[in-house]
C-alpha cells in the first residue's frame, strides 16, 4: 500500500512538472511576442533590414527562429519521452518491490508453519508412545483397547497433516522415495471414492504405462485428495463429474484433474495457491489443500496451473518430471 501511494505521487509530481514547462513555455512565447509588439521590435527590424539588404539579415533570422522552434519542439519532445522511461521505470520497480514483499511474506509463513508443526509435533510423541504402551499392558478385549485406538488414529492423522507443513515449509528432510503414479492412483481408487459425498461421480483415466516421479506414496495421495476434493467443493453441494486423467510423455507425467462446477474469476486463479486463501465461508476451510499441493508438486521439480472460467468449471494440470527406469 505504501508502495503503491509513493509511486502515485512520483507520477503526479511528473505530470504537474509536464504542465509547469509547458505553461512556462507559453506564457515564455507570449511576453516576448507582446515585449515586441509593443517596443515596435517588429517595425525597427523591418526597416534595419531593409537598409541592409546585402546582409541578407531576413534569411539569417528565419534560420534563427526555425532553429529555436525546431530546438524547442526537440526539447518538448525529449521532456515528454524522459518522462515516459522514467514512469515507466517507477512502475517496474513497484513492481519488483510487491513481489519481493510477497516473497518475504510467503517465507515468513513458512517458517511459522514450520515452526508450527515441529512444536506440535513433539507433543504429539508422548500422546502416541503412552497410547502404544497402555494398549500393550491391557488385555486385548479390555473396554479401553477402541479408545486408544482411536486416539492413535487422531493422533496419526494430525502428525500426518503437520508433516504436510513441514513439507510445505521445506523443513522435512526425510528421504523421500519415488513412486508410480499411475499404480499409486490404481491403488488408492477405494481411498479417493470414500472422501467424496458423490462418489460414483469420479472417474479415472490412467495409462497403462509406469508413471515414476519423485514422490512419496503419501505425497501422491495428498496431491489428489486435494485436487478431487476442491473439485467436488466447487459444485456447491451438488453433484457433478470430476475427472482424473493421467498421461505420460517420454520425459513428463501430466496429471489432470477436471470440473464443470462454479469456476473462478481471474483474481481466484491468481491467488489460488497461496497459504491461508480461500473462497469458503469462515470454518469449512483452512485455504491450506491447493498451496500444499503446489509445495510438494515444486518439490518434486514440477509444475502446476489452473485453467478456469466463471460458471464452467476448471482444469489443473500437474506436470513431474519422468524418471526413467535406468535410473533408478
Amino acid at each position: 500500500m505504501l508502495i503503491e501511494q509513493r509511486r502515485l505521487q512520483i507520477q503526479r509530481k511528473l505530470h504537474s512538472s509536464n504542465r509547469k514547462q509547458l505553461i512556462f513555455g507559453l506564457l515564455s512565447f507570449i511576453v516576448f511576442t507582446v515585449i515586441l509588439i509593443k517596443a515596435e521590435g517588429f517595425e525597427a527590424f523591418y526597416e534595419y533590414s531593409r537598409s541592409h539588404e546585402d546582409w541578407d539579415l531576413d534569411e539569417w533570422i528565419l534560420g534563427l527562429f526555425s532553429a529555436l522552434f525546431i530546438g524547442s519542439l526537440t526539447f518538448a519532445y525529449s521532456t515528454w519521452r524522459y518522462n515516459r522511461i522514467l514512469n515507466e521505470e517507477i512502475e517496474y520497480q513497484a513492481k519488483l518491490e510487491q513481489e519481493l514483499a510477497h516473497a518475504q511474506k510467503m517465507q515468513s509463513l513458512g517458517t511459522l508453519a514450520g515452526g508450527i508443526a515441529h512444536s506440535t509435533n513433539n507433543h504429539l510423541q508422548p500422546i502416541q508412545t503412552l497410547s502404544r504402551l497402555s494398549k500393550k499392558q491391557l488385555p486385548e478385549d479390555h473396554a479401553l483397547q477402541p479408545v486408544l485406538d482411536k486416539i492413535l488414529l487422531a493422533s496419526e492423522h494430525a502428525q500426518e497433516v503437520l508433516n504436510q507443513l513441514l513439507r510445505f515449509s521445506h523443513q522435512d528432510n526425510r528421504e523421500k522415495p519415488i513412486c508410480d503414479l499411475s499404480h499409486e492412483i490404481r491403488h488408492h481408487e477405494t481411498l479417493y471414492r470414500s472422501v467424496l459425498t458423490h462418489p460414483d461421480q469420479l472417474s479415472f483415466d490412467i495409462t497403462d504405462k509406469a508413471c515414476t516421479t519423485g514422490l512419496t506414496t503419501s505425497q501422491s495421495a495428498d496431491i489428489i485428495l486435494a485436487l478431487i476434493t476442491n473439485a467436488e467443493d466447487s459444485y456447491l453441494g451438488q453433484a457433478g463429474p470430476i475427472q482424473v486423467i493421467l498421461q505420460q510423455s517420454p520425459q513428463q507425467i501430466t496429471l489432470s484433474v477436471c470440473d464443470q462446477g462454479c469456476g473462478m474469476d481471474r483474481t481466484q486463479q491468481q491467488r489460488i495457491f497461496e497459504p491461508f486463501y480461500t473462497s469458503k465461508a469462515v470454518g469449512q476451510g483452512t485455504g491450506l489443500g491447493l498451496s500444499i499441493v503446489h509445495g510438494l508438486v515444486q518439490q518434486a521439480g514440477g509444475t502446476i496451473t489452473v485453467q478456469s472460467e466463471q460458471g464452467k468449471g476448471s482444469h489443473f494440470v500437474v506436470k513431474l518430471p519422468l524418471i526413467q527406469e535406468s535410473n533408478l
